[in-house]
């Protein structure tokens, strides 16, 4: 039963990863993947953030709740369209992303350090193939 199991690991590796993740670089995933979104594209709307994350909408916008909150994003209704919510970084959050800069790159070095190169390759392929057939 390797399937199984494998996909039983794939889990415990995601827990394990973001639970590294937020101890060594001292905030949640979901937050950086946020906060390194909106660095990278500036404002954009709600709609736009969920699908380019591929995160569920409700959980964006609890996570933009408490970040807004937090005072690192604004989030206002688009003045062509109020159905619309357009979010951007404050000072504080494009502060905060930028300070985080350096622990996220060596988390990342350091998780994938000692690997070889053609197995990662491998896997980069395997769970490709997996997350489209999960998607269809």
């Amino acid at each position: 039963m390797i399937e199984r199991s494998l996909l039983q690991q794939i889990g415990r590796t995601g827990r394990a990863m973001h639970a590294a993740f937020e101890s060594e670089v001292g905030i949640a995933l979901t937050k950086w993947r946020i906060l390194q979104a909106l660095s990278e594209s500036g404002k954009r709307s709600q709609k736009e953030l969920s699908a380019g994350l591929a995160m569920d909408p409700g959980l964006l916008t609890r996570q933009l709740k408490q970040m807004e909150q937090d005072g690192l994003v604004k989030r206002k209704s688009a003045k062509e369209d109020n159905r619309m919510t357009l979010v951007e970084l404050t000072e504080e959050g494009r502060s905060l992303f930028e300070s985080l800069q350096e622990k996220r790159t060596n988390f990342s070095e350091k998780s994938l350090s000692g690997l070889p190169e053609e197995k990662l390759t491998i896997a980069m392929e395997i769970l490709k193939a997996m997350e489209q057939r999960f998607r269809r």
